[in-house]
């Protein structure tokens, strides 16, 4: 049986000339398809094509909500001309029956379950019109449902199939060690569709995965250094002393970058955690600040994963210090804030690259996009506050979806425009880089640092600047 699996992308996509990192869904759709059917995957971020006229038996495409309409118009032209489609991903999720107007099949939830299932009943020509992974209603579903009420469980996972990508086209490889999130920030989709529980892969599994990646890698979990939610079990943090031991004695040892909650500063073993991490490789976090405010944090629920007792206790000294202590360390922070809720002002975007410049933080600020499937979204809609008829290819960072009390739409586009433009000035990125190598005086470092934040600033302005014509 001949499948191709595609990851669409848009035109422009604002994280294009950004460090190349291969993609994790495809490699891993296809990791769990059997040996004997031939695969073909498209990763259209990176330039592949899609191949119309090859005669596929199946068509499988991942469906995140700002490439929705891309990926609605693949499937459709592949339906058009008699093949099988299914689409999975988050903004399914949210939107499966929207979805299946589009699709065969609808996947809802995590592929280790349904994707062989999936394969079978394709070739059994018994199909379902929905799979669901997980433990959600499918009441509201419009046709025939499998449904595994359990999430998958993270073990005897093959390795991914990166050789069915070229590698040399990705500076940086990726992985993942566990899933679930227990935050439940109002902004974020994360904790409902995997869950509130962590589950992790074997360490062993982890490790012989990532003795095959090349010098650089990227690992996708919510926190690469645990959850403070959850330290009153001792088998938590020792998971993550056993992976990074492990990690560290790798050679050649790779350096590599994820996403981190700095509360691991101030929650039990939380800081030999990150000491251990920086040992194994880890230089870079990805950061969700999202906001230097009290009602920035309330309002998104941020709070929790910056280990505040709640909105009201949030001081901003508390997350410098902890910023201090885990640049200290060598580990560069790019801080991901959100300006949009409802206390903000056009202000608040200046003030939050002052405190980004004062502590040399990597300034990733967006204004608030209420994406499906978060308790934003949901409220904002109840409320009439997203705005109407908008397709969802504005829900990538770009545009403005939503009514603000205070600011309109242009307003927020152009400050936020203008501070990311300051913010990736040249002075800017070479301060920052230099910060980076005092602290980790690592040319590899360094280099990685430099690089990535030019790549940041091209991805910004050619978004904007496709923006503005499109104003224009």
């Amino acid at each position: 049986m001949k499948i191709t699996i595609i990851f669409p992308a848009r035109d422009v996509e604002m994280g294009k000339s950004m460090v190349p990192v291969m993609p994790l869904a495809p490699t891993l759709l296809a990791a769990l398809t059997p040996d004997e059917h031939q695969i073909t995957l498209v990763d259209m971020f990176y330039g592949d094509k899609v191949d119309y006229d090859t005669d596929y038996d199946l068509v499988a495409i991942t469906v995140r909500t700002p490439l929705a309409v891309t990926a609605y118009s693949i499937a459709d032209q592949f339906v058009a001309k008699g093949k099988s489609v299914i689409l999975g991903g988050p903004h399914i999720y949210a939107f499966p029956n929207e979805a299946k107007q589009h699709a065969t099949a609808i996947a809802v939830g995590e592929a280790e379950e349904l994707w062989p299932q999936i394969l079978k009943d394709f070739q059994a020509d018994s199909l379902k019109d929905y799979y669901v992974c997980g433990p959600y209603d499918t009441k509201s579903l419009n046709g025939s449902v499998y449904h595994q009420k359990n999430r998958p469980s993270l073990k005897n996972i093959p390795m991914m199939r990166r050789d069915l990508l070229p590698r040399e086209r990705y500076m940086m490889d990726s992985i993942f060690t566990t899933r679930g999130c227990p935050n439940s920030c109002r902004f974020c989709p994360v904790t409902p569709i995997f869950g509130p529980q962590i589950r992790h892969r074997p360490i062993d599994e982890v490790v012989a995965e990532i003795n095959t990646l090349r010098k650089r890698y990227f690992n996708v979990d919510d926190s690469v250094f645990g959850h403070p939610q959850i330290v009153d079990r001792p088998q938590e943090n020792q998971y993550y002393f056993d992976l990074y031991n492990e990690l560290a004695a790798l050679r050649p040892k790779r350096l590599w970058a994820g996403a981190g909650g700095l509360s691991a500063v101030n929650y039990k073993d939380g800081r030999k955690i990150i000491e251990l991490a920086a040992e194994s490789g880890l230089c870079s976090i990805a950061a969700g600040l999202e906001s230097i405010s009290g009602s920035g944090q309330k309002q998104s629920g941020g709070w929790r994963k910056l280990h505040f007792t709640s909105s009201d206790t949030f001081e901003l000294q508390t997350l410098k210090e902890n910023i201090r202590i885990i640049q200290d360390l060598g580990i560069e922070i790019m801080g991901f804030f959100i300006v949009g809720w409802d206390e903000d002002t056009l202000d608040t975007y200046q003030r939050t690259l002052g405190f980004c410049d004062e502590m040399k933080v990597i300034p990733f600020i967006l204004t608030l996009t209420p994406m499906p499937g978060s308790q934003i979204y949901e409220e904002y809609l109840k409320e009439g506050r997203i705005i109407n008829d908008l397709p969802w290819n504005h829900y990538g960072g770009e545009s403005i979806v939503f009514k603000h009390p205070k600011m309109d739409a242009k307003e927020m586009y152009e400050e936020n425009t203008r501070v990311l433009h300051e913010g990736f000035s040249m002075g800017r990125i070479l301060s920052r880089t230099l910060h980076t190598f005092r602290n980790r005086p690592s040319p590899g470092v360094g280099m990685s640092s430099f690089f990535t934040q030019l790549g940041m600033r091209k991805s910004f302005r050619n978004q904007f600047k496709q923006k503005q014509d499109q104003i224009s």
